[in-house]
């Protein structure tokens, strides 16, 4: 480890020690190793881009020190100099880290503009939202959540269009309200192709915790559309003996018919995987069909004997 990355991490671990778990060291640890690889494949200094991923989160100290939440990043520049200055970080790196900082937290689903052409930047804020995805970040977002002491689901109540910092309705709010889009707000290839897998995972994880909290509805076959979060579940009823459940999950074309009333008549899966046996249609009423949407979805299919006993889909938002 470069020299002065190493002085940087070792005033970073005692600076975060007041840092909440979801903001932690380990955290910190994971961003500069994902910016410095992106950094890498795409020309720019990694040493320089590890050392801005080390300081992005000082506004995360500066919420536990000062006991309020949320402060902004670019609020926390002061603290950032005082490590850059007291590590002996060179004064022609101040620059992209300084921008690295004020780019933590941007989105543009937030309203904000990300159109940026510093590298190490884009490296550190890609590599920023993407722990925010995939299982850690399934399990940052629920442990931030119990710190500001939100409930895990609120189903009645409304998602922001226009995300805001701070507390939500409910984790799982936060995770359509954020952590799913953040895969729209990548600012390099690297991490485009990183962020479809976790956000697949996301999907697949909103979709099994919705089906077992709406578990306790009524017997029958269940379907289930949320045009907020455009989530489609169809379940058929379980039998006392079940036999085993294969889960296949994919991303493809979907298209979905409605009757007049916004139900769910209909499911085309355009791509299905060949290992399925399914030509990918499945009827859910014989009402005549009003209106059709078609987009990518986040799908998983389970099976049962090789045929299909539940869909989980989620549309993608454009």
């Amino acid at each position: 480890m470069n020299a002065i990355l190493e002085k940087v991490r070792a005033r970073v671990v005692v600076d975060f020690a007041t840092a909440d778990s979801a903001h932690d060291i380990g955290h910190v640890d994971r961003v500069a190793a994902l910016a410095g690889e992106i950094a890498v494949r795409t020309g720019a200094d990694p040493c320089i881009a590890q050392v801005a991923a080390y300081v992005h989160d000082y506004h995360r100290v500066e919420e536990a020190r000062q006991s309020r939440r949320p402060i902004r990043p670019e609020d926390a520049c002061a603290a950032v100099l005082d490590v850059l200055e007291g590590c002996g970080v060179p004064q022609d790196w101040h620059p992209p880290i300084l921008r690295a900082v004020e780019l933590t937290g941007r989105y543009r689903f937030a309203d904000e503009e990300l159109d940026d052409g510093c590298a190490i930047a884009a490296a550190v804020h890609d590599a920023d939202n993407l722990d925010a995805m995939g299982a850690i970040g399934i399990g940052r977002a629920f442990a931030y959540g119990g710190l500001l002491g939100e409930p895990l689901w609120d189903p009645g109540a409304a998602l922001k269009e226009v995300y805001q910092e701070g507390e939500t309705s409910s984790v799982l709010a936060h995770l359509y309200e954020k952590l799913i889009r953040l895969e729209q707000d990548m600012l390099t290839e690297p991490a485009r192709r990183m962020a479809a897998d976790r956000a697949l995972l996301l999907h697949r994880f909103a979709a099994g915790f919705r089906s077992e909290w709406d578990r306790g509805q009524a017997a029958g076959s269940r379907v289930r559309w949320d045009s907020r979060t455009r989530f489609l579940s169809v379940e058929e009823p379980r039998g006392e003996a079940e036999e085993p459940v294969v889960r296949v999950g994919f991303r493809g074309p979907v298209s979905l018919t409605f009757d007049g009333q916004g139900r769910p008549t209909a499911v085309h899966l355009l791509e299905v995987p060949d290992l399925l046996a399914t030509d990918g249609r499945i009827v859910l009423s014989q009402d005549r069909p009003h209106h059709r949407i078609e987009g990518i979805g986040d799908i998983e299919l389970q099976l049962r004997k090789n045929q299909p006993v539940a869909l989980h889909l989620h549309l993608r938002g454009e």
